[in-house]
């Protein structure tokens, strides 16, 4: 029963082997293999920590590149902050707004109406046009980012330490048996 529950995650393909879903394939397999190779949680959390507060910065498509700079120079894990920074996308919208709105608010600037479909329609318009109208908002994004991300960071490690040592904790279980 109990090998039955961990295979939850896995489903069979046409072929009849058992495949990993893309979650476990993509951010759990990751840090596994991390901690299996001796990495301490504490470096698994603050790889995390580091993937998800780079992964949220306001200009999209920048985040990929800033975790591999900063994961080299930091000596971090690139798939384990790679995960990090996948797993933040569906934060970084949302985020975005109130990174710009806190920028904005530092500078005393008014607030730059955003409307998402407007924006893209914009910058597929013109995407040079688009910088231009639009470049101060992303500086102000920034701006709001950099006072913010510490924060960030410290909610992203205090949620990824315990899930880093409990996992550490099972594979040392596992080990015993």
């Amino acid at each position: 029963m109990r090998a039955e529950m961990g295979d939850a995650h896995k489903a069979r393909g046409g072929d009849g082997r058992v495949k990993e879903s893309f979650w476990r394939r993509r951010f759990v397999r990751p840090i596994v293999e991390q901690l299996t190779q001796g990495g301490s949680p504490q470096k698994i959390a603050l790889t995390l920590a580091a993937g998800f507060a780079l992964g949220v910065f306001p200009i999209i498509g920048a985040t990929t590149l800033l975790c591999v700079v900063v994961g080299a120079a930091m000596k971090l894990n690139q798939p384990v902050i790679q995960a990090a920074n996948w797993a933040a996308a569906g934060a970084q919208l949302p985020l975005i707004l109130l990174f710009v709105r806190v920028g904005e608010g530092v500078v005393g600037a008014e607030p730059m109406p955003m409307n998402p479909s407007e924006l893209v329609s914009e910058f597929n318009v013109s995407p040079s046009a688009f910088i231009g109208r639009f470049g101060l908002t992303g500086l102000h994004g920034i701006l709001g980012w950099t006072l913010l991300v510490p924060v960030t960071f410290a909610g992203a490690f205090a949620c990824a330490s315990p899930i880093a040592n409990r996992l550490h904790r099972k594979l040392q279980t596992r080990e015993k048996q």
